[in-house]
């Protein structure tokens, strides 16, 4: 004898009712309102250009929020607080706390490194001493060592 399960979900509250067609109130209210947008675009367009490919896709763009706002749901969250939440996000001003080197940046630190290198060299400094962990006084080395 075959068993049968449902699956049942442990946390109930994501269960919605349905409303009509099975669809929830809210689906069918934005629905309500797609189509409330969108089959005047359709008239109006069809009426304008007499073309159908035209019209239908004019009724698209114009029932797109609407149904979007049905059909959406990222993380418990519809998408208008969402929309509102991504336009509030790119509207604030960044605070950045690491700013990297550039390129040009890096490569000017070297240049500048390798000359002060070649100058400690010419003044007779022994430049192996840098790789200590000891403190050397450049200032000094320089100066006493003409």
């Amino acid at each position: 004898m075959q068993q049968n399960f449902v699956k049942i979900p442990k946390d109930l509250s994501l269960i919605k009712q349905k409303f009509l067609f099975g669809l929830t109130k809210r689906q069918a209210v934005c629905f309500g309102i797609g189509l409330a947008m969108g089959l005047p675009a359709f008239f109006v367009t069809k009426f304008l250009i007499n073309n159908l490919t035209i019209s239908v896709f004019a009724m698209g763009i114009f029932a797109f929020p609407g149904i979007a706002c049905a059909l959406f749901q990222k993380n418990g969250i519809f998408f208008e607080q969402y929309l509102k939440l991504v336009i509030t996000f790119f509207r604030k001003p960044r605070v950045r706390t690491y700013q990297p080197l550039s390129a040009f940046k890096a490569i000017d630190n070297q240049i500048e490194y390798n000359r002060l290198r070649k100058k400690l060299k010419t003044a007779g400094v022994d430049v192996s001493e840098f790789k200590n962990k000891k403190k050397v006084k450049l200032f000094d080395k320089i100066t006493n060592k003409k």
